[in-house]
């Protein structure tokens, strides 16, 4: 009766361990790094990733509004040789967009056209903006044909270019240029804070955690740099930042003790202002390759690679002043490797995670989260 007893409890714990993860599927056996993903439509999604072999690829996906399912689609080979570093957004219904590192590591803007059902990738047009390096690559949208990308360019330098893409994708054109770090300026991630100011989270000086702000017109011809605020003396790395309210942001990266942190931070809407207000240490070990998004107006989920390299997510309670950060649950979902993670919205309880897991191969998980940050037993 005893052993019995047992059996009933491991399983238990098991079963609530790892039911909260829906479905999985391996979309390349071969080699998947730098995943991107991207909306399509209500249940497509395109993945842009680099196979080590073959160069940059984008593959679309259907995946279920409960998570259940998850099916391939099509794919294309865009790049013979390189696609890292890839930073991929929509311009319009049927018009995507994707800044990569290529051959060289130069930096490249590609457009494409993929119908809402997935069912075809058509490269429209090609622009090579960096000749010299191009890495670390976060791109968003200004207006309806307007585009700032932050990367790490010539000596691992900070740089902000703005482009202007038409709305079929048939013409990419560099707007401006600032080098905003002439030191250093690695593990990009841009938000927009108004209509003309734009919050950056990167790595700079000796390593050291740093988040900026910039003006930047509605047509991307100037790029002004407002304040800089050193969030973190030691180091910063593998940042990833997202809105909680009008004025406050949260950011999940690094430390220099290998540690994960997630700090809040208030900007003001000018971006005079950026002012640290709550930090937690959410991961004593290691965390890399983060991914943060929002599940609701107070809980955030965050994927990652901790301990070994394997694969977690953990949800968050931020209230909107950003005053404090409550870890909720953690979930282990893969116990040998979790990189280059990229975390996208299904629905209001479901997520899409792409991320780089065993043998570096490629591989799509959805997951179900509550809107209270818990990780629910189906």
């Amino acid at each position: 009766m005893v052993k019995y007893f047992n059996l009933i409890i491991s399983f238990s714990f098991y079963s609530c361990l790892f039911a909260q993860e829906v479905s999985s599927l391996e979309f390349d056996a071969t080699n998947a790094t730098h995943n991107s993903i991207v909306q399509i439509d209500s249940d497509t999604y395109a993945i842009a990733y680099h196979n080590s072999s073959y160069g940059g690829y984008i593959r679309t996906f259907t995946v279920s509004s409960d998570g259940t399912s998850i099916s391939s689609i099509a794919y294309l080979r865009h790049d013979l040789n390189q696609g890292t570093y890839n930073s991929f957004i929509q311009v319009d219904s049927d018009t995507y967009a994707l800044a990569y590192t290529g051959y060289g590591n130069d930096g490249f803007i590609k457009t494409f056209t993929i119908p809402s059902d997935g069912s075809s990738i058509t490269q429209v047009a090609s622009l090579e903006h960096d000749v010299s390096n191009c890495i670390f690559n976060s791109f968003i949208q200004v207006d309806s044909d307007t585009y700032v990308l932050a990367y790490t360019g010539t000596n691992d330098d900070g740089f902000i270019s703005t482009f202007t893409i038409s709305a079929t994708g048939s013409t990419i054109t560099e707007v401006a240029n600032l080098e905003h770090d002439t030191d250093y300026g690695r593990y990009n991630s841009i938000v927009q804070v108004d209509s003309d100011t734009y919050a950056l989270a990167y790595t700079g000086t000796d390593d050291d955690g740093f988040i900026s702000t910039f003006t930047i017109s509605a047509d991307g011809s100037s790029i002004t740099e407002v304040a800089n605020n050193e969030f973190d003396t030691g180091l910063g790395q593998h940042n990833t930042i997202t809105q909680v309210d009008s004025d406050t942001y949260a950011l999940a990266y690094m430390d220099n003790e290998s540690d994960g942190m997630i700090r809040t931070f208030t900007i003001s809407s000018d971006g005079t202002s950026v002012m640290n207000i709550a930090t937690l240490e959410y991961d004593s070990d290691i965390a890399t390759y983060n991914s943060l998004l929002q599940v609701d107006s107070d809980t955030y989920v965050l994927a990652y690679a901790g301990d070994g390299d394997d694969g977690f997510i953990s949800t968050f309670t931020i209230p909107a002043n950003g005053s404090s950060i409550t870890e909720v649950e953690t979930l282990e979902h893969d116990t040998d490797k979790g990189q280059f993670n990229s975390l996208f919205q299904v629905d209001s309880d479901t997520y899409v995670l792409a991320y780089t897991g065993t043998g570096q191969d490629g591989f799509i998980k959805t997951f179900s989260i509550a809107s209270d940050g818990s990780l629910p037993v189906d």
